[in-house]
C-alpha cells in the first residue's frame, strides 16, 4: 500500500483507522465523497485508502455505491483473544439465564458511540426479534446502551446527543432531555430499560457487566415481549448473571 503524501502530520495507519471508525459509526453505509468530508481529507486520498481496504475485504461497497465494514474485519476481532475469553466465560451464563427467565439473553459492548451485539440467545415461542453477533445498535434506543452510558464520563452522553438520533419505531425516544433523563435514572438504579423503543412489542432490561480496567464495559440483558412490569422479576437473576459473568472474565486464566 502507497503512502498518500497530501495529507502531511497523520501516519497511515491513523488514516486507515480513522476511515474505519468513521464507516462503523456511521448509521448507514457511506458514499465516497460522505467519508472523505467526515474525514477532512482529499477525496483522491480517501478514493485510494477505501481501495486498498476493498481488496482486502475489510470494507465492502453495496450495488448503490456506498461502503460498509466487510465480514473480514469481524473475523478478525472475532480472534482475539480477549472475544475467546469472553466467550468462552460468558456462554454457560447466557444459557442459564435464558433457561431460568425464559427470555431472551444478550451481550453487548461499546464501539464509539454504537452498540455492538456479542452474543445472544433465543427464546423459544417468543417470536423475538434479536441482533446478531456483530450488528450495531444506537445507544439511545437500547437498554444496553443507556445501561452503559450511565457508566461513563457524562460528556460522552452529551456527544451522542449531539448529533440526530434515529427513530427505530414509533416509540423510539429522541428528546434529548428525556434520554438524559433515562441515563440518570440507570445511573441512580444500576439498571435500565426501554419498551417498545428498538423493536415494537418488545421490552428489555439492562445491567453493566464490569470487566475490569483497560477492558471496554458490557452489557447483560433481558429481552421479552411481555408487559414491562414483568421486567422486574427478571432483574435478581439478571444481576446474578451478570456478576457470574464479570468474575468468570477478571478471572486469570494459563497461557495458551
Amino acid at each position: 500500500m502507497t503512502v498518500p503524501e497530501d495529507i502531511p502530520g497523520r501516519s497511515l495507519p491513523r488514516r486507515i483507522f480513522g476511515l474505519l471508525d468513521i464507516v462503523a459509526t456511521a448509521p448507514h453505509p457511506l458514499t465516497l465523497s460522505e467519508i472523505a468530508r467526515r474525514a477532512g481529507l482529499p477525496v483522491s486520498t480517501v478514493h485510494r485508502l477505501l481501495g486498498e481496504l476493498l481488496q482486502s475485504a475489510v470494507l465492502v461497497r453495496t450495488a448503490a455505491g456506498r461502503y460498509r465494514l466487510g465480514e473480514h474485519i469481524w473475523r478478525l476481532g472475532a480472534a482475539a483473544p480477549w472475544e475467546r475469553e469472553l466467550r468462552r466465560a460468558a456462554a454457560v451464563h447466557l444459557h442459564a439465564l435464558a433457561r431460568r427467565t425464559g427470555a431472551g439473553v444478550a451481550l453487548a459492548t461499546l464501539s464509539g458511540d454504537h452498540l455492538v451485539c456479542l452474543d445472544t440467545i433465543a427464546a423459544p415461542g417468543t417470536g423475538l426479534v434479536l441482533a446478531a453477533s456483530g450488528d450495531e445498535l444506537p445507544l439511545t434506543a437500547t437498554s444496553a446502551g443507556r445501561a452503559l452510558l450511565a457508566t461513563t464520563a457524562r460528556d460522552r452522553l452529551s456527544s451522542v446527543l449531539s448529533r440526530p438520533l434515529p427513530r427505530l419505531t414509533p416509540f423510539t425516544l429522541v428528546a434529548p432531555h428525556l434520554l438524559v433523563a433515562q441515563v440518570e435514572r440507570a445511573r441512580r438504579n444500576g439498571y435500565a430499560t426501554a419498551h417498545d423503543e428498538a423493536v415494537a412489542g418488545q421490552a428489555s432490561l439492562s445491567v453493566e457487566v464490569p470487566t475490569g480496567p483497560d477492558r471496554v464495559p458490557m452489557a447483560l440483558t433481558v429481552l421479552t415481549p411481555a408487559p414491562p412490569h414483568t421486567l422486574m422479576r427478571m432483574l435478581p437473576p439478571l444481576r446474578a448473571a451478570a456478576a457470574a459473568i464479570s468474575a468468570a472474565v477478571a478471572a486469570p486464566h494459563p497461557q495458551a
